[in-house]
């Protein structure tokens, strides 16, 4: 897995670069696996040919060549790959949160702060709209023709943007933006959030912002059980439920971890006491 700061490593990529803003026409072959990336800048992107797979603290998603997603800066974990025989491509917008803060003001919005207890979204997930498609279209055009902007054009060009993705989804854009909203989820939370997507224990310190030794301490200091042992025991707390809805252990032990029903059964025995199918007939 490779570590990447964006948008510094994207450099030979064809681009626009005007002050603090870039857009990026980024062309790869498929990654090889998951890839660690730290965004120094907000970023919006637009999935042209593939498909992206984007993990956050909070939550994941799946991009396709239909789509957008509007990114805060932070720590991500990203898969791209291809879906034919053609580049993965996407096309990028790389900002720092001071000009979104600027577009906000110019236009007189205003942070509402009635959901305090709702934490800020990780993301915004959208559709490309015939407006958007002609945006990325004419965007696409000036990058690979070598064209650069002023700054103040590519201002322009991002506002346009802005405004663009302002207007699919007004609440949730202004919340990603809400300097009152927290930013940090728990280290249960963040663990809660991404139980089933495979992530391994080091890769969910890096998107908690912590060393694997420190993650490990901290988790470990905060609920008195080590991450390890939290994920396992929360999993088969999950698949009791599901057994108990008539699920039998062979349809869940590969969902839930394990290679096989018999390694299933004793973890299943280890903190229950019984079987599983024991335990789902004691049950009735």
């Amino acid at each position: 897995m490779q570590n990447v700061s964006v948008p510094q490593d994207v450099r030979h990529q064809q681009q626009i670069n005007a002050g603090e803003i870039s857009f990026v026409y980024y062309r790869e072959k498929d990654s090889a696996g998951k890839n660690r990336v730290v965004f120094s800048h907000y970023a919006i992107s637009f999935v042209l040919n593939g498909q992206k797979e984007l993990y956050r603290s909070a939550g994941n998603t799946v991009i396709g060549s239909h789509q957008g997603i509007l990114i805060p800066g932070g720590h991500s974990i990203i898969a791209e790959r291809t879906l034919n025989d053609d580049l993965y491509s996407s096309l990028i917008a790389f900002f720092p949160k001071k000009l979104v803060t600027q577009f906000l003001a110019k236009k007189a919005i205003a942070a509402h702060h009635s959901n305090q207890s709702k934490a800020a979204s990780p993301y915004i997930l959208f559709s490309r709209t015939p407006y958007l498609n002609e945006y990325l279209r004419s965007l696409t055009a000036l990058i690979t023709s070598g064209q650069q902007l002023s700054c103040a054009m590519a201002l322009h060009k991002l506002e346009e943007l802005l405004l663009a993705v302002y207007e699919l989804f007004p609440e949730q854009f202004v919340s990603l933006f809400d300097e009152q909203q927290p930013v940090q989820l728990s280290l249960k939370n963040l663990i809660e959030e991404n139980l089933f997507n495979n992530l391994t224990i080091d890769e969910l310190a890096f998107l908690a912002n912590r060393s694997l030794s420190s993650f490990k301490r901290d988790f470990e200091q905060l609920y008195q059980v080590s991450p390890q042992r939290y994920i396992r025991e929360r999993k088969l707390e999950i698949a009791c439920a599901e057994l108990l809805k008539g699920k039998a252990a062979s349809e869940l032990y590969h969902v839930y971890g394990y290679d096989n029903p018999s390694n299933f059964n004793t973890a299943f025995k280890k903190k229950y006491g019984l079987t599983p199918l024991a335990y789902r007939n004691s049950q009735i």
